[in-house]
């Protein structure tokens, strides 16, 4: 998918964009027939003025320098027009009137569309393509309509105080009378920009580390799309590549997301198994991290262009019943990615504990781990997948089948088969018979995976009567590590090979070997990636990255 780049001011309280009253738009002249040629321009735009007033109260537009829109032309050509000045109406209505100056050519019939921020990729496409392509039903077509396709919806917008992050305040206007042209610089009305997205609210009286919101049935709520726009001017997304989850970061130069009032922006729809909003904070002193976490499964959820969701107030006490509260902990073991480890499974209130166990891209636990049972399967069509095929592409799991991810919050997720791989070629990893020594009558077996004291200590594996040394003595009481429970497998009806085996699933599909995935695999002599059947249970070891 494309990301659009944004000409947008670096200034974020600058561009807080409003949904209150802007005024009427400035007048055109009497009505001139377009000549065709080469003009510069200067566009005036407004945003929209009706049933938006008690969206988001209090946040205004401000137009800046460095701002930017895309205009399309009636041939569907497009470029970049950029802020030029105010267009004050009346000096007691707050300047959200700004005027884009640029060059454009006059074609007939003169239909003009833009789109707020300015994007390169954006272009004019038409509804028989977006069916073409599988985006929309043939029925859905409007031949009346405008359509533009390539726009982006970022997965990850900074927060903003009070508003939301500028690079997702994306607009569309439409205005099919473009008559006016008949020299340079003349004045040309866009009509209304009017905003695409809905949005979820969040008031925290903590700084947090990220925030998350998530489809919990994988519903397209942000990423790649196209909008229909209707001679009404309401314009319409159509998911074309969407992810079901989109993360706030603390904005540019902050470590933190400060206590406030938080927007995030998702393309409108109904979530239709619900939704989850989780917020994490990182203690490095104390390497744990606490997620407060608030889930609604009502299949009513209905998310609005320009309304808002309020998820209300993070806080323990009082809303207790709504947020819950669940801290993990991980280890920095020197990874060269970054990639801390969680220090139990998913599932396991301890580092010796087996946990759940799962089907890859299930996040709950059931009775039988078979084809019959598999999320995914079609079994009608010989066990085909319906997700995670040859027609979505993706070849990595969605958050909102990330069983770390849905089960313990939005900072931790399941690793990459790279990740997996990194665990062994940069740990010294040595097998144990009863991790900690104080359950002999129901001893742990598995492998302590250490941080590496030595160069030549990566990728060592000092499996059972092995006779390998180290470059350095390794203490599980004293030195950095995570411990891998031999867990077996649930598999069918039964879990086989507990204490002398473990399998740990990633995120990343196996793309050579179809209804497989990567998992990690050891047992007391050796240890490799391996490539297990999706419908198999196998244990989920969480990952926490900066």
């Amino acid at each position: 998918m494309k990301q659009f780049k944004s000409y947008s001011g670096v200034a974020a309280v600058c561009t807080m964009l409003m949904f209150a009253s802007c005024g009427n738009d400035i007048e055109l002249t009497e009505a001139q027939t377009p000549v065709k040629g080469e003009y510069k321009v200067t566009f005036t735009a407004s945003q929209e003025s009706s049933a938006t007033r008690t969206a988001v109260d209090g946040v205004n537009v401000v137009w800046q320098a460095g701002d930017a829109i895309t205009v399309f032309d009636g041939a569907g050509e497009n470029c970049i027009f950029e802020f030029a000045r105010y267009a004050v109406i009346d000096e007691q209505e707050v300047k959200t009137i700004g005027e884009f100056e640029g060059t454009i050519t006059v074609t007939e019939p003169k239909k003009y569309s833009a789109v707020y921020p300015a994007t390169e990729e954006a272009q004019i496409t038409t509804g028989d393509a977006l069916a073409n392509a599988g985006a929309i039903s043939p029925n859905d077509v409007d031949q009346s309509a405008i359509y533009i396709a390539n726009l982006y919806l970022p997965t990850v917008q900074e927060a903003t105080p009070g508003s939301f992050d500028p690079q997702a305040a994306i607009m569309i206007a439409r205005n099919d009378d473009a008559s006016g042209i008949e020299d340079t610089e003349k004045d040309l009305t866009l009509g209304e920009f009017r905003h695409v997205c809905a949005f979820v609210k969040v008031t925290t009286t903590e700084p947090y580390d990220k925030i998350t919101f998530t489809a919990n049935g994988g519903d397209g709520i942000v990423g790649g799309f196209a909008v229909k726009v209707g001679t009404d001017g309401i314009p319409h997304a159509i998911p074309t590549s969407p992810s079901c989850t989109v993360s706030l970061v603390p904005p540019t130069g902050s470590t933190k997301i400060a206590a406030g009032t938080y927007l995030i922006a998702v393309l409108p729809g109904t979530l239709a198994e619900g939704f989850t909003m989780s917020c994490s904070s990182i203690d490095k002193e104390t390497s744990t991290v606490t997620t407060m976490a608030r889930s609604f499964s009502n299949p009513t959820n209905v998310f609005s262009r320009c309304n808002v969701v309020n998820m209300g107030t993070v806080e323990e006490g009082a809303t207790a019943a709504a947020w819950s509260k669940v801290t993990h902990q991980y280890v920095d073991l020197g990874l060269d990615s970054g990639t801390k480890w969680a220090t139990c499974n998913v599932g396991a209130t301890s580092p010796e504990g087996y946990g759940d166990y799962f089907a890859w891209g299930e996040t709950s636990t059931k009775d039988d781990y078979i084809s019959a049972t598999y999320k995914w399967y079609d079994t009608n069509n010989n066990n085909s997948m319906t997700k995670y095929n040859a027609t979505d592409g993706k070849t990595i799991l969605d958050a909102c089948d990330d069983a770390a991810h849905i089960n313990w919050g939005g900072a931790w997720r399941m690793p990459t088969e790279g990740e997996s791989q990194e665990l062994f070629d940069k740990c010294y990893w040595e097998w144990t018979e009863d991790y900690g020594g104080t359950n002999s009558d129901n001893p742990v077996k598995g492998y302590i995976v250490y941080k590496a004291k030595h160069p030549d200590d990566k990728g060592k594996m000092k499996y059972k009567d092995s006779n390998t040394t180290a470059q350095e003595t390794y203490n599980s009481s004293t030195d950095a590590h995570i411990f891998l429970p031999a867990t077996g497998i649930n598999n069918d009806y039964y879990i086989l090979g507990a204490g002398l085996f473990g399998y740990y699933w990633s995120a990343s599909l196996d793309v050579i070997n179809p209804g497989h995935a990567y998992s990690l695999y050891f047992d007391w002599i050796t240890m490799f990636s391996n490539y297990n059947e999706f419908c198999g249970g196998l244990s989920v070891r969480p990952v926490l990255q900066d």
